[in-house]
């Protein structure tokens, strides 16, 4: 018994002893350079006072490989002492390209991730490589190779060469469509994106064999069968083959089309008790026993999550269920529809806006952080802000946060230029060359103030214009403008000249959330002096008037947008009543209504009226340079001012007048540039003189056109081009067949 106990004392002590040799009381690292000693021991993770072991080694040579900042690394062990020798990979100095002549050293550098002055190391150049063949292959150049070298430099830098043999361009020279009966080879061809060489299509892309393409040809396929009423379509094969001793393929593809199938019957099951599910179902009813459409699924679909948005619910969850009938070709379809939370607005965060302060973007939002989320309340707020004209661009994107019933706004703006303080020379039509000086700023300080002090010369006028507009008063949706004028008129045309000075204050505000009114008052000075060979109207014309006129403008909006609307409509009525001091007696009402209808995905159609009387009382008139005229933007086709009553061989204008237009607007496919179209037909007449006017015809008489208007959205402001063709007309009358102008909104 005592002998057993010696012996387990003895190997006790023994195997302390051991453990004690065995720790690690120093630490030395050879061969760093760049590294420091205390981010070798980061990285591997090393303390001293710890039991070395073999297990050890291996983690730290593991940790530190994993860093890809050494190409070699050893571990000693011997006396408590822990060396470790490491030699670190080089760094890159220069990273070239040798023959790549399809492929700038730009775009190549795009694609790798090795770049200059970054530590190289094997596994990141292997990448790279298989990232410039991808480059490559997605070209067309199946056959590309990549080659990397490193050239030796002092202070352990290297060069880092990639040699390229880019090969030649794989072709598509032919495709082949097998097994299709409703639809021919050219209308399934024109669905695909790869196309086969032809002199229309040198320059393009579409030619290059690419095996990505190709399986995205046949989603889009799949796709167009789907749309067409063939649910049961699919490929039963798709080969590309190498054509011997070239380097094109011959794509093959083997369809089943299945029989054309018809929208059978729809059905909604709710759990979401604020849909109705009759409405839902009586909407889509109009589909039964039309083609099967794929679309109309997905519009579907979209239809239902804007209906649930206007409740606060937009993680509702739509299952559509589709039930095929092979023995009638029906597909009967089921929306099943699960509530989900209701959302609210977490944060509302603006990015972008370097000039504009936040509060200007903000106030365009009818709801703010904390309040249900509604899909409607945010596209007609994005359109506000567009409608603005402060910025080029305006997106406003939604981020769900994580694990709560709540939605962050991420609105992004990019600013353009909203004034200038310049001179310059333009040109328009009714006033010929226009020299400009002055500052007009339409975004004030970045607070959304319009100021403008501008002075114009023409060969027909002088104008000198003071006016400053603050749209949200006091922080409140209270509009205030300031006016103050000075225009002196001498058309070359006529045998008079007109001075006039005036000031005005407008105040707007809203009556509801569609509704608003602007009141004005305004008081003006004109004197028109008439040569000495003037005519009867001219020498009418001439005199000093004063002019005190209180009104106001009643606003009635039910566009879904102040952006290009595509629906509702809007109704305006204005009246001015002169009289209370001055010269002058007259009311003037002017009412005007513009309705919008979306016609297709990319047409909107727009019908436009606008109706004036001006009739003076107690034995008074309207001044006489204040009767209606029409012309120009109103009634396209004829000369602004040169349409209705003459007098001596002068326009003298109306009481009375409308227009009415009916337009077709579409934007033109152009990305750079934001242009819209319109078809018109315009109609119109200005009519009716008081009995200042003696022996002239002011009867009604109809005057119409037809033609294109372009509307560019340019960084001078909107750019109108009208091309017309009077359709109604008088003899006395000035037709306008071209004409361009500034200004103009549908």
């Amino acid at each position: 018994m005592n002998k057993f106990l010696c012996l387990i004392i003895i190997f006790l002590s023994s195997s302390l002893s051991a453990n004690e040799t065995s720790l690690i009381k120093e630490i030395k690292v050879d061969g760093i350079q760049r590294i420091s000693y205390e981010t070798i021991l980061s990285y591997g993770n090393i303390n001293k006072d710890i039991i070395y072991t073999e297990k050890l080694s291996n983690s730290i040579i593991k940790s530190l490989y994993a860093t890809q900042l050494f190409s070699n690394i050893s571990i000693n062990y011997s006396n408590s002492v822990l060396k470790i020798i490491v030699v670190e990979n080089p760094t890159v100095n220069l990273v070239m390209f040798e023959g790549n002549k399809s492929k700038k050293d730009e775009d190549l550098i795009e694609e790798i991730k090795l770049k200059e002055r970054s530590v190289f190391s094997r596994s990141k150049v292997k990448e790279d490589v298989k990232r410039l063949l991808e480059l490559y292959q997605r070209s067309g150049r199946l056959s590309a190779t990549v080659n990397p070298s490193v050239e030796k430099l002092d202070n352990n830098r290297i060069n880092l060469v990639y040699k390229i043999d880019e090969a030649n361009v794989s072709k598509v020279s032919k495709i082949s469509i097998v097994g299709n009966r409703a639809f021919s080879d050219k209308e399934i061809k024109k669905v695909m994106t790869t196309k086969t060489p032809s002199l229309l299509k040198f320059w393009t892309s579409g030619g290059q064999y690419d095996p990505d393409r190709i399986e995205y040809d046949k989603e889009l396929i799949t796709d167009f069968y789907s749309e067409n009423g063939y649910v049961n379509f699919k490929f039963t094969s798709s080969i590309a083959q190498l054509i011997n001793d070239t380097n094109k393929f011959e794509i093959i593809l083997t369809v089943s089309e299945g029989n054309e199938f018809k929208f059978g019957k729809f059905k909604v099951k709710t759990e979401f008790k604020k849909l109705s599910s009759e409405v839902i179902e009586n909407k889509l009813s109009a589909n039964i026993g039309n083609t099967y459409d794929s679309k109309i699924i997905k519009e579907s679909i979209g239809f239902i999550k804007d209906s649930s948005s206007s409740f606060g619910y937009t993680f509702i969850k739509i299952n559509p269920v589709m039930v095929v009938n092979d023995f009638d070709n029906t597909v009967d379809v089921t929306f099943e529809i699960n509530e989900g939370p209701k959302v609210y607005i977490n944060l509302i965060n603006i990015n972008g806006n370097t000039r504009t302060i936040d509060n200007v973007i903000r106030r365009e939002f009818s709801f703010s952080e904390g309040d249900p989320y509604n899909k409607f309340s945010i596209n007609y707020a994005k359109d506000s802000i567009r409608s603005l004209n402060f910025f080029e661009t305006v997106e406003i994107n939604e981020e769900r946060v994580e694990d709560t019933d709540k939605l962050d706004l991420n609105v992004s703006v990019v600013e353009k230029n909203t004034g200038s303080a310049t001179i310059g020379a333009g040109y328009g039509d009714q006033n010929g060359a226009t020299l400009t000086a002055g500052i007009s700023e339409n975004n004030f300080l970045g607070k959304g103030q319009k100021v403008d002090f501008s002075t114009s010369f023409s060969s027909t006028q002088n104008l000198y214009d003071i006016s400053i507009t603050e749209p949200y008063f006091n922080r409140k949706d209270l509009m205030v403008r300031g006016d103050l004028y000075s225009r002196y008129n001498d058309p070359t045309n006529v045998k008079y000249e007109t001075e006039t000075i005036g000031l005005g204050f407008s105040l707007g505000f809203p009556l509801s959330y569609k509704n608003r009114i602007t009141t004005k008052y305004s008081l003006l000075s004109s004197k028109t002096k008439a040569d000495a060979d003037a005519t009867a109207y001219e020498t009418l014309l001439a005199g000093t008037s004063t002019v005190s006129i209180v009104g106001y403008t009643l606003s009635i909006d039910n566009r879904n947008s102040p952006y290009k609307p595509n629906k509702g409509s809007i109704f305006n009525i204005s009246q001015n009543l002169a009289g209370i001091g001055g010269t002058s007696n007259y009311l003037e009402n002017v009412v005007s209504y513009k309705i919008y209808k979306k016609l297709s995905n990319y047409v909107i159609g727009a019908i436009k009226s606008e109706f004036g009387a001006i009739n003076g009382y107690n034995g008074k008139f309207a001044p006489v340079d204040s009767m209606f005229k029409i012309g120009g933007k109103k009634l396209r086709g004829f000369k602004y001012g040169k349409v209705g009553p003459q007098l001596s061989g002068s326009f003298t204008g109306g009481n009375y007048f409308y227009m009415i237009a009916s337009e077709t607007n579409f934007d033109l496919p152009i990305d750079e540039y934001d242009i819209s179209s319109s078809l018109f037909l315009d109609v119109g007449s200005v009519w009716g003189l008081d009995n200042r006017y003696d022996g002239i015809d002011d009867e009604h008489k109809v005057r119409a056109s037809i033609g294109l208007n372009l509307v560019w959205d340019s960084a001078i402001g909107p750019i109108n081009f009208i091309l017309a063709e009077p359709l109604m007309s008088e003899p006395t009358d000035t037709t306008d067949k071209f004409s361009f102008d500034i200004g103009y909104n549908f």
